[in-house]
Parts: structure tokens; sequence; C-alpha cells
């Protein structure tokens, strides 16, 4: 039987990469749709690479979006996304991608789906995933998205033009708040740890926070170290899925989606070398950070994880409150990752005796690396 082929584009957003489509040219059945998708990215691969599709063999690598215009009174495009799992045969929607939604407008603007003039682009976009509105700030020339400027960002080897993401409104994931639970800290069995104190918080992405220091760590190590640590590992899993279920996900713990809710571990500021080689002082930045995806410890940090991290830190009490050195008076946090600092913007109040999220914000490049069609069965 001949293969199919399928109108696509594939960009870099952030540190992730991921393929674009109009939802015209997706199966509209969604079992079909999701088999399409695994075979464009190339899983499950039980040897990991993904080596026949466009996926890169790790969850930051293995991603979809689709975007089109939207009929809200509050957004210009609505836009989903797919995590692709490696080695399973799975295609997960329960969060969204904040790296590659650097790319989401670009990719509305350059595929005709919301055309603008040259200039400063504010394109308001709905992410059915979590139903947050996000801004996007970018420049426009000759009716394509400007890619060459200076921002560098921690994971991505050059400079790029700078992409502002603003998220409304974001502790929307669960539809029950900042804090799902209505605890700034609680703890959670895990085995071989005992009760480990957690904060469970909700800002653009539902976030799972642990103290490196009960795990024996101190949030400063490379990712291949903290992976090897099995113990650590399958502790960070139980946790993460007990989280899903205090927090509404799921109604049990081996039902808790791929993607949430993201689990990290986080600590005071100490000196760490980054992935290329940099070295980075204890007064470098405001909080430490190491968070698992897919089983695997993130080379750099899901931005929308990091944006409930930055909420988090503004919470008095929370584990990442306690581990932190506070933000500066703009709100903004620095956050040291595997690869270097990520700056995160969060704004947070407390209003008769609970927390609210009003925005949290971050500053990625982006960039469209090819066009034309993806081949499938």
């Amino acid at each position: 039987m001949p293969e199919c082929k399928t109108a696509a584009v594939f960009y870099r957003g952030g540190t992730s990469k991921a393929v674009f489509f109009h939802p015209r040219d997706l199966p509209e059945d969604p079992k079909a749709r999701d088999r399409m998708l695994l075979h464009v990215l190339g899983s499950p691969d039980p040897y990991g690479r993904q080596l026949n599709g466009l996926g890169g063999g790790i969850s930051s690598l293995s991603k979809a979006m689709w975007v089109e215009r939207s009929k809200r009174n509050d957004a210009d495009i609505d836009y989903t996304f797919a995590q692709i799992a490696v080695d399973q045969p799975v295609v997960d929607y329960s969060a969204n991608c904040g790296n590659m939604t650097s790319a989401v407008g670009q990719f509305a603007v350059e595929e005709g789906i919301y055309p603008v003039a040259d200039g400063d682009a504010v394109i308001r976009m709905y992410n059915t995933n979590t139903d947050i509105c996000v801004h996007s700030h970018f420049q426009v020339e000759g009716g394509r998205a400007v890619v060459q400027g200076d921002l560098e960002i921690p994971g991505v080897f050059g400079t790029g033009a700078a992409v502002r993401l603003d998220f409304q409104d974001p502790a929307r994931v669960t539809g029950r708040g900042l804090l799902p639970t209505g605890q700034v800290q609680e703890t959670i069995h895990a085995p071989g740890f005992g009760e480990v104190p957690v904060s469970i918080v909700d800002a653009a992405a539902l976030g799972v926070f642990v103290p490196a220091e009960v795990l024996g760590l101190e949030a400063s190590e490379s990712p291949e170290d903290i992976e090897a640590k099995t113990d650590v590992m399958a502790a960070l899993e139980v946790i993460r899925r007990e989280a899903a279920v205090r927090a509404g996900l799921s109604k049990t713990a081996e039902s808790a989606p791929l993607s949430a809710p993201r689990v990290a571990i986080v600590a005071s500021p100490s000196r760490f070398k980054s992935l290329d080689g940099r070295e980075y002082s204890s007064q470098d930045f405001d909080l430490a950070v190491r968070m698992a995806s897919l089983g695997k410890i993130h080379r750099a940090v899901m931005v929308t994880g990091a944006m409930s991290l930055a909420a988090a830190s503004l919470i008095e009490g929370s584990v990442p409150y306690s581990c932190g050195s506070g933000a500066d008076d703009d709100g903004t946090v620095r956050i040291g990752n595997p690869s270097g600092i990520t700056v995160m913007g969060a704004s947070v109040s407390k209003e008769n005796g609970t927390w609210h999220a009003q925005s949290t914000s971050i500053m990625r490049t982006c960039r469209r690396l090819m066009d034309g069609f993806v081949y499938h069965p």
C-alpha cells in the first residue's frame, strides 16, 4: 500500500521541536490522528531513538501542534499540543508545551491563518489543552516572523529574535485554582524516602515540587547523575502520580496522564556546571531545579513547568519559597537548570486567605526549520 503524504512544518520553539499542521490536514477520527502522529514522530521505538520518524528520542523532541483561526472573543487563534511518547504508543493531551507555544503565533502568521501587518505583532492564542490564553509578542517583517536577533536562551546554541509569552490567568489546568489541593505544602509517601514534603501548584501547568535534600540531592547534579539513581527516579514517579490524583487529574495513580503533573526537585542555589560547560555561582540565580519529563530529567526546563515553579516560589510557605532567594521587585525569578539560567516572570497575590495567579511570562526564540510533507501509512 502506498504511503500518504500530509503538509507539515517543522519548528524549533525554545528548547523543543515539533511538527506543525493545519487541522484540515489531520484525520477527523482521534484514533486515526494519533496513529498518524505516532508514525510521523517514529513511535513507539524500543531503541528510544525514533530513527524511523522526526522525533529525537527524548520528550522535548517528540511533539506536534495544530493551529486554526479562533471563534472566541478573547483569542485570535486556537492551538492544540500533542506530546508523543518515545517508547510507548501514547499521544498525550494533558498539558501544554510552553517552548513550542513560542512558534504558534509565527505559524499562524506565515501560514495565513491570522495575517498581521509588519511591525510589533501581538497574537492572542487559546490553548485547548489547558483552557489558557497566551499573548505572543514578536516582530513581523515582509509578512514573516523575524528570526534573527540577539537573545540567547539556555539550551540553544546561538541567538534569535525575542518572543515574549504572557500566560493570562494561568491557574486553570485543574479548575481548582492556584493550589488545587487547598494546601501550600503537604506530604506524599515515596518508597525508600518516607513522607516527602511537596507543594502542588497549578499555573500554566500542574507542578509538584519536592525539596532536593530529602532525596539526598542538591539540584545541581547533571541529568545523567540523577537518572542513574533509580530509587530517586522511582520516588519522583510515585509522587507525580499521587499528585495527579490529589489535584483531580485522575481517579487513580495508575491512570495519571503521561505529561501532567510536572514533577521537579528544587533547592537553594549552589554552584553548578551547565551542559555547555559554563560555571555558575550561587549568586547567579534564585532557585535550582531539575525537572523530570517522561521518566527522564529534562536537559533544560519545560516552560510551563518553569512557570508553575515561578508562581510557586512566590507563595509563602511552599517548598520552592523555602528554597529560593526571592523574586525581584518586578516578579522575575532566575531558575538554575541543567542548561543554564532561565528567567521567568510571575504575578501572584493573596486575597481573603486564598492565593491567586494573575500571569506568568517568559522570553523565548524560535525558528521555522523546514516545510513540505510528512509520509505515513
